[in-house]
C-alpha cells in the first residue's frame, strides 16, 4: 500500500465511521441503555435453545428453541448496540486490518469445523465496519485448515497464522495486497497455542496439544528464516490442571512480550513465569496469581505499561461453573492484587482495552458448555482503572460464547461476533454487533463531541518525536496496537500512553517510547483524547 492510498484509507475511514458512530447514538437499529426494553420483553429472537431469564441478562436452556430477554433495569452506565449485522460466515477469529477493515475466518467450512488435516481449505470475509458490508473468499492457496490456530499481527502488518487443524501450517495474509501466502512448516504440530510477537519482530508460539497429536507442544520461535525448537522453553511448567489433562491443560496460554526477548506468562494456570528466549531459552517461575485458581477460558488484558487485568475463566475447559475473580497483575515488578468482582461470572468471554485504559467485557457462560447459549451473559460491563470496579452496559441482542469474538475499531467502538461453528446446530451466530461504549456518549444518549486529528504521519522510529496536530486542544495520546483474536485470547492487544507536549493546544510532540518491549514493531491505531476523555478517530501508524 502506497502512502497516497494509506491516506486514502484513512480519510474514508474517518469520515464513513463519524457518520456511522452519529447514526447508531441517535437509535439507529441500536438500543441506548436509557431507553432498553421494559423488564420482561423479548429484546430480540436468536436460534439459540429456548431460553429463560434468571437474572438481568442470563439466559438458562429450557427447550429447543428460543428467545433472549432485555435486563429488567437500565444499566448503570450508558451505552448503546448497533442492530445485528449478517455476515456469510460464523466468524471464530478475527483481525484488524490497517485501513480499518476486520479480517474474520471460520475453518473449512463457513459454519462447521473438521477433522485434523482432513482439508486444506478456509472460509473468510473481510468486514468493512463503515459500510457494514462483508466480501467472503475460499482460501486454498495456502491448503491450511485454519481453524484453532495461533495468531500474530507481524510488524510489516502481516498476520501469521499457524497451526490449528492444518496442525503443522504456518500461512500469513497480506492486507498490503489481499494476498494469502504459505509459511515454513511448525517443526511441532499444534492447535490451541499461546502466540506473541517479540520485542525483534519475531513469533513466540508454545502450547497446542488439541492437535498433532501427544507429542510435547515445547517452545518454538518464527523469525523470516523460520521456525526454531526452543529446548530450554518445554511446555511442562504451563500446563494447568485441567480435568482433560495436556489435551486441554496447555491451551490458550497468556504471553505478554517484553524488553530484550522476555516474555511474561500470566495464565490460565495459577503459575506465573518469565520465559527468555534468547539462545535456547529458559523458563523461570514467577510465583501465583494470588489466590486464582486454574481459569481457563478467562482473559488477561495488557490495559497500560507493564499492567495486566486477569477476568474470570473456569475450572475445566467446559462443564464446569465459571468465576467471576478480578486480579491486577503488574509484570513491572511481578505483584498481584484481587480486586472487586465482575457483576458475572464469565468464562469465554471476551475482553477489550479502550483508548482511556478502561476494559470492556462482552459475553460469556456462567456454566461453561461447548456449542451452546445455555447461561449466556448478554450484558456487557465496563471496568474503570480508576475506580478499580465493573459497571455494567446495555444487553447485547445475540450470544456470545464459544468461538466468539471482539476487537477495538478505529472509531472507538468495539466489534463483538461469532459463537457456535458446529454444522446444523442452532448456536451457530454468523453476525457481529457494534457497541457503542460510554466515552462516546453524552448523558442523553446523543454523540459526544469528539476532537480530531489533523495530521500525523504513517510511520514513527523508536526513540524519537513525531509532530501531531489536532483541530481543538487535547489532552492526551495513546497508541493502540491492531490484534488478532481468537478463542477469547488476544495476546497482541495492548495500550501504550504517550508523553506529549503542545506548543498551541493544537501542535503536539509526541515521544515514542525507545524501548521495543513496550511497544512491539508493527500498526497501532494513535487516539487523541480530550478532557473529558472523548477519543479521536484513530490515524493508524506503524512503529518501526
Amino acid at each position: 500500500m502506497t502512502m497516497h492510498d494509506h491516506r486514502q484509507h484513512q480519510q474514508r475511514i474517518t469520515t464513513l465511521m463519524a457518520s456511522l458512530l452519529l447514526c447508531t447514538a441517535c437509535g439507529g437499529g441500536g438500543s441506548a441503555s436509557n431507553t432498553s426494553a421494559a423488564p420482561g420483553t423479548a429484546a430480540s429472537a436468536t436460534t439459540a435453545p429456548t431460553t429463560s431469564t434468571t437474572s438481568d441478562s442470563v439466559t438458562t436452556s429450557t427447550a429447543s428453541t428460543t428467545s433472549t430477554t432485555a435486563p429488567p433495569a437500565i444499566p448503570h452506565t450508558r451505552s448503546s448496540w448497533s442492530d445485528v449485522i449478517s455476515l456469510p460466515i460464523v466468524p471464530v477469529a478475527a483481525a484488524n486490518l490497517p485501513n480499518g477493515k476486520v479480517l474474520t475466518w471460520s475453518a473449512f467450512a463457513p459454519d462447521n469445523f473438521g477433522d485434523e488435516n482432513a482439508w486444506g481449505q478456509t472460509y473468510s470475509a473481510i468486514f468493512d465496519p463503515a459500510s457494514r458490508t462483508s466480501q467472503q473468499r475460499v482460501v486454498t492457496e495456502t491448503q491450511h485448515d485454519m481453524f484453532c490456530p495461533g495468531t500474530t499481527m507481524l510488524a510489516d502488518g502481516r498476520i501469521l497464522i499457524n497451526g490449528g487443524s492444518s496442525s503443522q501450517k504456518t500461512t500469513f495474509y497480506n492486507p498490503a495486497n489481499d494476498a494469502w501466502t504459505t509459511g515454513p512448516l511448525m517443526n511441532i504440530p499444534r492447535g490451541y497455542p499461546g502466540n506473541t510477537i517479540l520485542a525483534d519482530g519475531s513469533v513466540l508460539t508454545l502450547g497446542g496439544a488439541w492437535s498433532g497429536g501427544a507429542s510435547a507442544k515445547d517452545a518454538e520461535i518464527w523469525s523470516p528464516s523460520g521456525w526454531r525448537v526452543m529446548s530450554g522453553i518445554p511446555i511442562a511448567p504451563f500446563i494447568g490442571p485441567d480435568p482433560r489433562g495436556t489435551y486441554r491443560g496447555d491451551n490458550h496460554l497468556w504471553l505478554f512480550a517484553q524488553a530484550n526477548g522476555r516474555v511474561f506468562h500470566a495464565g490460565p494456570g495459577a503459575n506465573m513465569h518469565w520465559i527468555d528466549t534468547s539462545a535456547n531459552g529458559q523458563v523461570v517461575n514467577a510465583g501465583t496469581r494470588g489466590n486464582d485458581a486454574y481459569s481457563m477460558n478467562g482473559n488477561a488484558v495488557l490495559y497500560d505499561i507493564g499492567k495486566l487485568l486477569k477476568i474470570g475463566g473456569a475450572p475445566a475447559y467446559e462443564d464446569a461453573d465459571s468465576n467471576n475473580a478480578a486480579y491486577l497483575i503488574d509484570m513491572n515488578n511481578v505483584s498481584v492484587r484481587k480486586i472487586a468482582t465482575m457483576n458475572y461470572a464469565r468464562a469465554m468471554h471476551n475482553s477489550v482495552v479502550l483508548p482511556n485504559g478502561q476494559v470492556v467485557i462482552t459475553g460469556g457462560q456462567t456454566y461453561v458448555k461447548l456449542f451452546s447459549d445455555d447461561s449466556s451473559v448478554l450484558m456487557a460491563e465496563l471496568w474503570d482503572p480508576k475506580t478499580e470496579i465493573f459497571s455494567k452496559l446495555s444487553a447485547m441482542q445475540v450470544p456470545r460464547n464459544y468461538h466468539s469474538f471482539s476487537l477495538l475499531l478505529p472509531d472507538g467502538r468495539v466489534l463483538v461476533g461469532g459463537g457456535g461453528l458446529c454444522g446444523a446446530c442452532t448456536t451457530n451466530h454468523a453476525n457481529v454487533e457494534i457497541l457503542t461504549p460510554p466515552y462516546l456518549l453524552m448523558a442523553d444518549g446523543t454523540a459526544a463531541s469528539r476532537p480530531a486529528i489533523t495530521s500525523a504521519p504513517t510511520t514513527g522510529s523508536y526513540g524519537a518525536s513525531i509532530t501531531v496536530t489536532t483541530n481543538v486542544t487535547v489532552n492526551a495520546f495513546v497508541l493502540m496496537r491492531l490484534s488478532a483474536v481468537t478463542h477469547s485470547i488476544n495476546n497482541d492487544q495492548r495500550r501504550v500512553p504517550l508523553q506529549s507536549s503542545s506548543v498551541d493546544g493544537r501542535s503536539h510532540q509526541l515521544a515514542i517510547p525507545a524501548n521495543r518491549g513496550i511497544l512491539p514493531p508493527g500498526y497501532y491505531m494513535l487516539f487523541a483524547m480530550n478532557a473529558d476523555g472523548v477519543p479521536s478517530i484513530a490515524n493508524t501508524i506503524q512503529i518501526r
